[in-house]
């Protein structure tokens, strides 16, 4: 499985706890930036894909026009013919299908079914007019950054869309058709309560959500937030406390807990993101982007000024993992799934026993300590070592 991965480094105002590679003050950069996009995409014109995400940044800010653009660039059929009609020989793809029987066999050099094509919206810029032209290009799944359902939360960390446009966005994501909608979460945001909290689950919930991903508030190094944080910022304990109660909350409304920042009914599970934790292949595009291709591993400058000018050259490293530290690598992501877990049958017969036997001798050594559980030789983490896994992570990766 292979996936394709769109950075869009636009924003209307960081948020105060960002640290992903987002400018604001730049939407005048918009269209030379999507021309950008398809000129790199031309290095990869051989090549096939599952998925597509398309995130950021605030996705929805490129509008119809410039999303229309873009997909047509990169060589994916729209579900209404752009004018103007060729693509260019970017990356090709056919039509996005939700059912493989659809498809259309023997388009373009190369076929593609997408399982799955998601684009991120926040909502504010989540206006009836996107959506359309969202579904008309064939997405099938959205990720609305909802992050908290109190007014008072969402100021305190600079988010500019009140709760009220965010239940408004969801609901027009409904209304346009899409049956798979996603939304964020953050656990830990200035004065966040437990009875905060769980309204906001409630409401989520109640709309009709069927994938919630949810992330810990961290103060990352050069952030607004941790160069001044409020005094009311809940402590570790609370925030541990405040994400035990949402997983409980959450799998008593009947979502598997399928991976330690994800929660999904059943099939709604994100398969793009699986990918990344299953080891797959990936493209990325744009400033920052990062891909895992052909057991390389390499990222693109984050420089959107550098990237304009020369889109082709970005790449800032490239490495290559041997046998024993890709095994080890796949076996500390697939422990974040916290359902399925690592099987080392599979692991062994990927990269072999010779490369495998120090990792499973470090898992081992683990369950005895009780950080992780094994059955049939199925490793899982822990239930209550979620919150306190990336030491454990870190002992996985150990050379």
């Amino acid at each position: 499985m292979r996936g394709l991965y769109v950075h869009i480094p636009f924003c209307v105002k960081k948020c105060s706890y960002c640290d992903f590679y987002s400018l604001p003050g730049r939407l005048d950069s918009l269209g030379p930036y999507v021309q950008a996009v398809m000129k790199e995409s031309h290095k990869y014109a051989k090549m096939s894909f599952d998925t597509l995400y398309l995130g950021g940044g605030t996705p929805s800010l490129l509008g119809a026009k410039n999303l229309k653009l873009l997909i047509d660039g990169l060589g994916v059929e729209s579900s209404s013919p752009l004018a103007g009609g060729d693509s260019c020989e970017g990356v090709r793809m056919n039509k996005f299908h939700s059912h493989p029987d659809l498809s259309h066999q023997g388009r373009g050099k190369l076929q593609n079914n997408f399982t799955e094509a998601t684009i991120e919206m926040n909502p504010e810029s989540t206006t009836p007019e996107f959506l359309e032209t969202v579904k008309e290009t064939g997405f099938n799944r959205v990720s609305i950054g909802v992050q908290s359902l109190s007014d008072d939360e969402l100021r305190s960390v600079g988010r500019i869309h009140t709760a009220a446009q965010a239940i408004s966005a969801v609901k027009r994501a409904q209304k346009a058709g899409f049956h798979a909608v996603s939304t964020d979460l953050i656990i830990g945001l200035p004065g966040q309560t437990w009875k905060i909290l769980n309204k906001t689950l409630e409401t989520l919930v109640g709309l009709g959500i069927h994938h919630l991903s949810v992330y810990c508030l961290s103060l990352e190094d050069g952030t607004p937030l941790a160069k001044n944080p409020p005094d009311n910022l809940p402590s570790d304990d609370t925030q541990v406390e405040l994400y035990d109660k949402t997983r409980t909350f959450l799998i008593g409304r009947g979502f598997i807990h399928y991976e330690i920042s994800n929660f999904a009914l059943k099939g709604y599970e994100c398969k793009h993101n699986l990918n990344y934790w299953h080891g797959g292949e990936y493209l990325g595009l744009g400033p920052s982007a990062a891909s895992h291709l052909d057991g390389k591993r390499f990222r693109n400058n984050a420089d959107l000024n550098t990237y304009l000018q020369n889109p082709i050259g970005q790449i800032e490293y490239i490495e290559e993992l041997n046998a024993q530290n890709k095994a080890a690598e796949e076996a500390m992501l697939r422990l974040r799934l916290l359902e399925e877990g690592l099987d080392t049958h599979e692991l062994t017969t990927k990269y072999g026993v010779e490369n495998v036997q120090d990792v499973i001798s470090r898992l081992d050594g683990m369950v005895c300590e009780g950080l992780l559980t094994c059955e049939n030789s199925r490793y899982r983490l822990s239930p209550s070592r979620i919150m306190t896994s990336n030491p454990i992570f870190a002992r996985v990766l150990l050379k």
